[in-house]
């Protein structure tokens, strides 16, 4: 288990370095821009969506998969599996087509108040984008079930060639500019996906044969789809928050979305590292403690991750502050230039106040997740994004561009602050 965990969390950083990798590229040829703006826009629906449909998923699959695996045979688990896969290519498909489809209405919405020049790097990048959610759903499906056959090293290391191919096409031909960009985007996960499938099957597992009768298809997808929907609540305020600022920000003119989008980029980036790579311990910590009823393990734990929230936290604005700026400008150079720089810097600065309140945040869902407090962590989720709504209208007519990273670290600090009131450990150990 051990040697696992130490595998992906070293997979991940190797993950994080290759989409580094990308971005680097990235910045350097499109700097801060129309293009990198409709390129950002274009992407936010068929990755909300994809979102949305994989938490729901995660949430019902490996419960009833695991069912199975110990009351059915081995041949009912495959058809079953299959049938996951299949049901997901399809979902994903269906929404690929009707994102296509629906592109007169979701472009306008998208870029309503985006200065011309955004809107038409948008309409061109968006059909490639669209094709992200069926390809997202059907990698999802199969990591998940890569996952469950004790093959969590293959799914963790496919994003791996995902960035190195889309950073060797910019870096191979510049001049391709947007049509490289999301281009080296969909054929990247489009790799990714294929890696994963690659995994599946050298587990044994056969994508041609038999399905499930549909009696018994119906009650493990009703199984599934009654699990999921628990979390869905929270699952779709949680996409919600991911995908809103972009829209928000783009009335600010030309870059105000790309330069959100870098610094979000490298804010998630380091969140990732610290918290989201390790949230596999974290759960395995907190759910032992529960199961074993002891109360003071866990008051200790959550000191512990406040200490280092807080301390950790706090060093990273400090070398934002401090470095931000000059680092960025001296490592990504190209278009990039001083202007891109302190305008981006400003952007993560803001967003890192909020850092030590995000990371005790996901300390306290994990938490939450171990005490099997489903309903919690959605109400927890609708408050985030009525917090972030409410700080972003107090907020944007003083700080303009600047009001989403603003808005983002105050709704972390009151999420964390509320959050601290539902810790009634010896309560909820029961």
């Amino acid at each position: 288990m051990r040697n696992q965990i130490a595998i992906i969390s070293l997979l991940t950083i190797v993950s994080q370095l290759a989409a580094f990798f990308k971005l680097w590229f990235t910045a350097r040829i499109f700097g801060v821009g129309p293009e990198m703006d409709g390129y950002s826009l274009s992407i936010v629906v068929p990755t909300m969506v994809a979102g949305v449909v994989a938490g729901v998923l995660q949430t019902g699959l490996f419960p009833v998969r695991a069912k199975l695996n110990v009351t059915g045979s081995y041949a009912e688990v495959s058809a079953f599996e299959r049938s996951v896969l299949l049901v997901m290519a399809g979902a994903g498909g269906v929404f690929s087509l009707m994102l296509v489809l629906g592109s007169p209405f979701l472009l306008e919405m998208l870029a309503a108040s985006a200065p011309a020049s955004v809107r038409t790097s948008l309409a061109f990048a968006y059909p490639f984008a669209a094709t992200l959610v069926m390809l997202n759903l059907i990698g999802d499906s199969c990591g998940y079930l890569l996952a469950m056959r004790n093959r969590f090293a293959i799914a963790a290391a496919a994003p791996i060639a995902n960035g190195v191919l889309g950073a060797s096409l910019l870096g191979a031909w510049p001049e391709g500019g947007l049509l490289n960009l999301i281009g080296g985007t969909v054929l990247g996960l489009a790799l990714q996906v294929f890696i994963c499938l690659w995994g599946l099957k050298s587990t044994g597992f056969t994508f041609f044969g038999e399905l499930p009768a549909w009696e018994k298809i119906k009650q493990l997808w009703r199984e599934m789809l009654m699990l999921g929907g628990w979390i869905l609540p929270g699952v779709v305020f949680s996409n919600l928050i991911v995908s809103l600022p972009p829209l928000w920000v783009a009335k600010y003119g030309e870059g105000a979305v790309s330069a959100f989008g870098y610094a979000y980029r490298l804010h998630s980036s380091a969140l990732q590292l610290l918290v989201i790579a390790s949230s596999t311990v974290i759960l395995a910590h907190f759910s032992d403690l529960v199961a074993r009823n002891d109360a003071a393990a866990v008051r200790t734990t959550l000191v512990k991750a406040g200490v280092v929230s807080a301390v950790i936290g706090g060093l990273g604005i400090f070398m934002v502050w401090a470095l931000g700026a000059v680092s960025l400008e001296w490592l990504f150079g190209g278009r990039f230039d001083a202007a891109a720089a302190e305008r981006v810097s400003s952007h993560w600065l803001l967003l890192t106040l909020g850092l030590p309140f995000a990371m005790l945040g996901n300390f306290f869902a994990k938490l939450w997740q171990a005490q099997k407090r489903p309903k919690l962590i959605s109400t927890m989720a609708c408050m985030s994004l009525l917090a972030l709504v409410f700080c972003y209208l107090g907020v944007r007519n003083h700080y303009q561009e600047f009001s989403l990273p603003a808005a983002l670290s105050l709704s972390a600090f009151l999420v964390a602050t509320v959050g601290v009131n539902f810790l009634s450990v010896k309560k909820s150990l029961i």
